[in-house]
């Protein structure tokens, strides 16, 4: 057996280690983002979606816009991968999510997910690599097996952006109310593989209500927006239905006379 003097390890050891460390440009980089990243994180979880737009890069705030918003209840930072050059990295965060459950309700779920931030104007920012998989509230999403039209299976369609917003429908667009305590429904249906959160918003009418009867929808569940009116005043007037996380807005038109 070769005999190997341990005290010419020593060296080879300092060398190594020495290699592994980061130049002070590096540390700094990587304390910047880390800093961003948890306030970009955190208004994600206060569901401070519009001042979360300031933390987007450029390139990627229609596809923020569009719905690429994070529904996560809580997250930690667990590895951050500095790029060369220190203006592209990688941000792995374990966040928390809820989703239903058949016979046990709302199950808190803990998920790994990576995100990718760039130097813009010399800032850190979140971006989404278009040409890479479609990341959307309910994980990524990858084409599946062409078909003859190119676009793939159901998961590829899913992963289209207008297609994914389409998936919370109402049952109709224009309602007509009379006044005198006239009340009429539409019916809301989310038919993502994951919950989305709702809101109203309505125009200033003397004597009218809206309101949900559930503001939080699990996969594949319904409600109703419960439309009343006590004005015998005619007019016409938006009620907006937005939809959280993937940013879309349903307008339901009201007739009233």
């Amino acid at each position: 057996m070769r005999y190997i003097d341990p005290r010419l390890l020593i060296p080879v050891a300092a060398v190594s280690a020495f290699a592994q460390q980061q130049s002070p440009e590096a540390a700094a980089a990587e304390a910047a983002l880390r800093a961003r990243a948890q306030e970009f994180f955190q208004l994600q979880v206060d569901r401070k979606y519009r001042q979360g737009e300031a933390l987007v890069a450029d390139d990627t705030k229609d596809l923020y816009y569009d719905g690429n918003k994070f529904s996560i209840n809580g997250f930690s930072i667990e590895k951050i991968e500095m790029l060369p050059g220190n203006d592209h990295a990688s941000v792995t965060i374990k966040a928390k999510v809820r989703k239903a459950l058949p016979g046990k309700g709302f199950v808190d779920f803990d998920t790994m997910t990576s995100t990718l931030w760039k130097v813009e104007k010399g800032e850190w920012r979140y971006y989404i690599d278009k040409d890479a998989a479609l990341q959307t509230p309910f994980g990524v999403l990858k084409p599946g097996p062409g078909d003859a039209s190119g676009r793939g299976t159901i998961g590829a369609k899913l992963a289209d952006l207008s297609t994914l917003q389409n998936a919370v429908k109402i049952d109709r667009d224009s309602v007509h109310l009379i006044g005198g305590g006239s009340v009429e429904t539409v019916t809301v249906t989310n038919e993502l593989p994951g919950d989305v959160d709702l809101s109203l918003q309505t125009g200033k009418v003397a004597g009218l209500t809206a309101d949900l009867e559930k503001k939080h929808l699990a996969a594949n569940e319904k409600t109703v927006v419960r439309l009343r009116t006590i004005s015998d005043r005619p007019g016409e007037v938006d009620v907006i239905l937005s939809v959280s996380p993937i940013g879309s807005q349903l307008r339901i038109h009201l007739n009233l006379n």
